[in-house]
């Protein structure tokens, strides 16, 4: 069955957490941490809590990625959030 989509990456900033985990922008995220989409209560209610109590801590994150001649894929990657030189603590738009 199609995992539903909770939101989609924005922009991710070169050098961020969000980088290094391979995010990019396009990317649906279908689950983050143990947040699935029947959860799923907006960027603020379900997304900031995880990533504000894991610094420093892997979170698995799975993406549906559009590829090359309209191929979908689920993605898992794994994002730490930290302190890096840009602003908050992934390096990337959640929307």
């Amino acid at each position: 069955r199609e995992a539903k989509s909770m939101c989609v990456v924005g922009s991710v900033y070169s050098g961020s957490p969000a980088f290094k985990a391979g995010l990019l922008t396009g990317d649906s995220v279908v689950a983050f941490g143990s947040t699935q989409h029947r959860e799923y209560k907006g960027v603020t209610e379900s997304i900031v809590p995880i990533v504000k109590g894991s610094v420093g801590k892997p979170i698995d994150v799975v993406v549906v990625r559009v590829g090359e001649g309209a191929q979908v894929h689920q993605v898992q990657l794994t994002l730490v959030p930290q302190q890096w030189s840009g602003g908050g603590l992934l390096g990337c738009i959640l929307k």
